[in-house]
């Protein structure tokens, strides 16, 4: 008996445990398929470095780097471990902070929206513009 109910009370807690995990925190395979992000929380704060590229280097074999940087200092950082979500601030399925576009060499403001637990959208504001980008829940 007393067997039956440790396995009822563990079964029971199961959706509490799988809605405790189903935050933005995790790692999220972005929408053009070629990386992926780490979200973690860091104080009252997320934050989303990338853990994964399909291409690390370059067709010489040079280390993709940060090249559009505005800042020259910081072109020869790599790609792989670079900050990408800074300063989000999460509440509910909604939460706001900035973006770096590596490509544009730009930090951006941004929006993340979660829909499921299994999909994030990202509004990214741009002069006025937005455009919408939906990252997908993955495995490393």
């Amino acid at each position: 008996m007393y067997r039956v109910l440790i396995g009822f009370m563990t079964l029971s807690s199961l959706p509490l445990l799988t809605q405790a995990q189903a935050g933005i925190e995790g790692i999220w395979l972005t929408q053009e398929g070629n990386s992926k992000v780490e979200i973690y929380e860091e104080g009252d704060r997320y934050y989303g470095k990338i853990v994964w590229m399909a291409r690390t280097t370059d067709k010489k074999g040079n280390t993709l780097t940060d090249k559009n940087n505005p800042d020259k200092s910081l072109r020869d950082r790599p790609l792989m471990g670079l900050e990408m979500l800074s300063n989000i601030k999460y509440d509910g399925n909604r939460a706001n902070g900035k973006i770096y576009a590596p490509k544009r060499g730009a930090t951006l403001d941004c929006e993340l929206v979660q829909q499921g637990d299994d999909q994030l959208d990202l509004l990214i504001s741009v002069k006025g513009f937005t455009r919408q980008q939906s990252w997908t829940r993955s495995q490393l």
